[in-house]
Order: C-alpha cells, then structure tokens, then sequence
C-alpha cells in the first residue's frame, strides 16, 4: 500500500533526532558570526557529542594539518588548529559522520554520497570567495549539505517498511514525487530547518533548482543550481572527482557567470582547484 506524504512528513519530524551533530553544526555557523566568540566556544559546543569529538581530535592529527604535536583532548586539539580551522573541521566532520551510510533507496553508495557532498562543498567555499558574493564558510556548508534531503527520504522509506527503489531512469524529481510526495530540496529544507540552520542555508537548498523564484535573491540558492549544472553528476553511478583524461569540454556561458563576471577558463580553474582540495582532504585526512 502506498503511504501518504504526510506520513513521510511525519517521519521527517522524527529522524531530525536521530543525531545530533547536525545540531551541533548549525550552533557552530552561529559561531562564526559571533565576532566574540573564541576557541573555547567551540570546545564547550563539541564536547558534548562524542563521535565529533573524536573526529576532531583524530582530524587534528592528520597529516592534513602538518606534523607537530599530537594531542587527545579536544581544547589541545581546537588550540592546535585554531578558531577558524576548527570550525572547519566540523563542517567536514558532521557532514562525514551523515555521509558515512548507503542511499539504498536511491542506489547510491556512502562512499559516493560523502565524494559528492564534499565536492560541491569545497567548490562553493571557492565560488563564494572568488565572486565576492557571500561568506565562503556558509557557502562550504550549504554545499556540503545540499543533497541531505536525499538521505532524509531513504531513512524515511527505510523506517516506514522500506520496499521503494528508483530505477535510475525516472527523473529523480518525479520518482520522489509519486512515491513520497515530495522532493529532496523540501525533504531537505524541512530538516535544516528543524536542526535550526539559517534561514539562508534553508532557503537555498529548498530552492535550489529553482532560484529565480526566491524574491529577494538569495545567492547560495544561485550557486547551488549553477553548480549543479557544471560540476560531475554522480547519483546512480560512482561519484566523478578525477579530471578526464582528454580536455574538459567547454562549459556554457550562463546568466550566473555574466552576472558575477566569470569566465568559462575562470570556471575550469575552480574546478580543478577543487579536484586538488578533494584529492588533499581525502587522502591526508580521511584515509585509513
């Protein structure tokens, strides 16, 4: 028997329990705007779940962040790598720790949902600060987090009985949509919201394949399409992070990059720039 949208609605509302980091994450971006607060905020604010801590803590010792003391406490740790470094560090090890499951219902690996996350995370963080437009901190963070949505429906179909797949070749959209009632960027929007993130990061990953809709703009919800529209796509297959063997093709000259000034060599740069910062993070802070 097919279930009803508002019980999808419902389970929602109940998996927004079902860890607290993310919690942790939007107080963390409310940090950032805080020109008071210090490194001892955000120990006080990590301390409290153990599965960050011990991220942070194991992160600070990787060679990502250089030979030197190795520490094992958490205010060592934040001391070590400092205010903004550490704050981060959380944003990778919270959307880590969410990342770190299969989307059965969407036949998507965790290994693959972590690589795509990440990937428009650094990009946006590299957009945001070569246009100018907006903070890159949250710009890193609404990428990382654009596509939660999709892992708020596959807990959903999974605690309500499971049995939906998608086929692959059914828009993605229009799968959700006949079988849950709604899309990811509302499943998704619906659970930032509920985490208490911004009104900004709520706002662009609900719309983010429609930004023109929004009045007034809202340059994340721009930047999230425009991504989309360059970057790899990896649902349904093993996530592209590695530059093709022949030249990338040309990308297309958008409203997106007239408005900001951008050019199709300034994009292929960012694009592989955020490659390089992949590549980097991976393998001198997550592997092994």
């Amino acid at each position: 028997m097919k279930l009803s949208k508002d019980l999808y609605l419902e389970a929602i509302v109940k998996i927004e329990k079902f860890s607290p980091a993310p919690r942790v994450l939007s107080k963390a971006v409310a940090l950032l705007r805080n020109p008071d607060s210090d490194i001892g905020d955000i120990a006080n604010l990590v301390k409290s779940d153990t599965a960050l801590t011990a991220d942070i803590i194991r992160g600070s010792n990787s060679a990502y962040y250089g030979v030197g003391e190795r520490v094992s406490s958490l205010d060592r740790a934040v001391a070590k790598i400092g205010f903004r470094e550490s704050l981060r560090l959380l944003n990778l090890a919270v959307a880590h720790l969410m990342a770190a499951r299969d989307l059965g219902s969407y036949g998507f690996a965790a290994e693959d949902f972590w690589a795509e996350s990440l990937f428009h995370g650094l990009f946006m963080e590299r957009l945001a600060r070569t246009t100018g437009a907006a903070d890159p901190d949250e710009a890193h963070t609404a990428g990382l987090l654009r596509y939660i949505g999709r892992l708020a429906i596959n807990q959903c179909i999974h605690d309500l009985g499971g049995g939906l797949f998608w086929d692959g070749s059914t828009l993605l959209e229009d799968w959700e949509m006949d079988n849950v009632g709604f899309p990811h960027t509302h499943a998704g929007a619906r659970l930032l919201q509920a985490w208490q993130f911004t009104d900004n990061i709520v706002q662009a990953v609900e719309w983010q394949n429609e930004p023109a809709r929004l009045t007034p703009p809202n340059w994340l919800a721009d930047a999230l399409e425009f991504a989309g529209t360059v970057l790899p796509a990896g649902l349904g297959v093993a996530f592209a992070t590695q530059a093709p063997a022949e030249a990338e093709p040309a990308i297309q000259e958008t409203e997106f990059m007239r408005r900001h000034g951008l050019t199709n060599e300034q994009v292929q740069s960012l694009i592989a720039d955020t490659r390089t910062a992949f590549a980097q993070i991976n393998s001198q802070l997550y592997s092994g």
